[in-house]
């Protein structure tokens, strides 16, 4: 699959997936900082692009 492939070597064996990780934690911290809107656009944003990038391909890059 062309697609899983590109993606393993682009973006699933990269930093990326764990600098996404940063986004969620953000939003959570700033909601704790009584910065809802920012908080929940991050956790939003962060949710969005997960689905999209697991959509795109369920490859496993391990290996």
């Amino acid at each position: 699959m062309p697609t899983a492939l590109w993606y393993c070597e682009n973006i699933g064996n990269s930093a990326l997936p764990y600098l996404l990780l940063a986004m969620p934690m953000g939003g959570a911290y700033l909601y704790g900082q009584k910065k809802t809107r920012i908080a929940w656009i991050l956790i939003g944003v962060w949710a969005v692009a997960q689905i999209v990038m697991s959509g795109l391909t369920n490859a496993n890059c391990v290996g």
